[in-house]
């Protein structure tokens, strides 16, 4: 384990070329909370095989592959580490491979800490992502194998769609450029990675939150965000209607740093940013809650409903359980809003599991402080990329029918 001040103030050492800078840095990494701040940091490097004929990188932004060896001529072994224990188990990996002459290689994905989880997806020169055919589980789950055929263009394989930080500063500079859109940096990560918020609508009195990428590994609840807000700033008549009426506040990606150092869960505090809403020890977290506190305080706006989009094995709403119904904004909008959203989707029945208010991740924040109807909606991990993204957009324009059916929107 490499404690993060060290590794920050190395990192950091390089880019800055002043003494008084360098103080600054000190100054602030004095003032985080670091009592349980240690992460396994993994070493990025170009790992070359039979005489530089096959190469494997780990030195790409969301990469993470702790180590690779070589079994035998085709055959190669990776480990996958968390950034530090205890974790959740979300096992990501993601790693470029190529060779001088095309010929199929052996993979063995071993995992330390947990066990097999996200079905190997290959992706060659830009082009769709693809499964993985035929990959072997052992019996213990801890060890994944799989062969694929490599070339001299590179291969990427990765756990999920590899979106890294830069790919979502460029998806929120294509939205900044609609006339509705306003973008705003609202705080910086630890590594110093900007975090920004999206301001999507004219009305500032009635606010709606969306947040995203809590936990790095967690793809398709960032991919169903995303058509869930294409609906919101489409040039639909329901879409142009919901903006005169409302303001929604957009936070893609809330771990910057865990997203681009390939983490399972954690920032690169190693802490469970999803875990601080109470505390609020970490620079993300604290960004996010007094941006929403300074926006509704200087608007003098209500929060009536807070999406916060996640992944896990199978689709799963996590509600507040323990708010009273005439506490919020717009009582007994969740409820309204899922049987809507399910009747939409054939065949679909959403898994609802109601938990306590009173605890530390966002959606019981937004409803105990905010007072908004707010939830947590877990995406499958391997659900279908269309269903997915019908899914992003239902649920969008479900949202916006119920809001602009409430009296005083008539």
């Amino acid at each position: 384990m490499i404690k993060l001040k060290y590794i920050l103030l190395s990192a950091f050492s390089t880019v800055l070329f002043s003494s008084c800078k360098t103080q600054q840095l000190v100054a602030k990494l004095n003032h985080i909370d670091s009592a349980t701040a240690v992460s396994n940091f993994q070493k990025k490097k170009v790992y070359k095989f039979n005489n530089n004929q096959i190469l494997f990188t780990n030195n790409f932004a969301a990469a993470r592959a702790n180590s690779i060896t070589q079994q035998n001529d085709s055959t190669f072994n990776i480990i996958i580490k968390p950034e530090n224990e205890p974790i959740n188990p979300s096992p990501w990996f993601a790693f470029k491979v190529w060779s001088a002459i095309e010929k199929k290689i052996h993979i063995k994905l071993n995992y330390e800490g947990t066990s097999h989880r996200y079905n190997p997806k290959i992706q060659h020169r830009n082009q769709i992502w693809e499964d993985v055919a035929n990959v072997r589980i052992s019996d213990s789950k801890k060890e994944a194998s799989f062969s694929i055929k490599v070339s001299a263009d590179t291969t990427l394989v990765a756990a999920q769609e590899l979106i890294s930080a830069a790919d979502n500063y460029k998806w929120e500079d294509s939205l900044a450029t609609l006339p509705f859109v306003k973008k705003q940096k609202i705080g910086q990560s630890i590594l110093g990675k900007t975090i920004n918020a999206l301001s999507i609508g004219n009305n500032e009195k009635r606010l709606i939150v969306v947040l995203s990428r809590q936990h790095p590994p967690e793809v398709t609840g960032y991919m169903a965000m995303q058509e869930f807000i294409r609906a919101v700033t489409s040039d639909t008549e329901l879409a142009k209607n919901f903006r005169k009426n409302y303001q929604l506040l957009l936070i893609p990606v809330i771990n910057p740093d865990g997203v681009d150092e390939g983490n399972w869960r954690h920032n690169v505090a190693g802490v469970d940013l999803n875990r601080d809403w109470e505390n609020f020890l970490q620079p993300e977290t604290r960004s996010v809650r007094d941006y929403l506190l300074k926006k509704i305080d200087l608007q003098n706006a209500k929060v009536y409903f807070g999406i916060d989009f996640h992944s896990t094995y199978y689709d799963v709403f996590y509600t507040n359980e323990d708010q009273p119904a005439n506490k919020t904004n717009i009582p007994g909008f969740t409820a309204k809003w899922l049987s809507a959203f399910s009747e939409r989707i054939p065949d679909f029945r959403p898994n609802v599991k109601p938990s306590p208010n009173g605890g530390n991740v966002s959606k019981s924040w937004m409803g105990r402080v905010l007072h908004a109807e707010a939830l947590t909606y877990e995406v499958g991990d391997d659900t279908p990329r269309r269903l997915l993204k019908l899914k992003g957009k239902i649920a969008a324009e479900k949202m916006m029918e119920l809001l602009l059916a409430t009296p005083d929107n008539n």
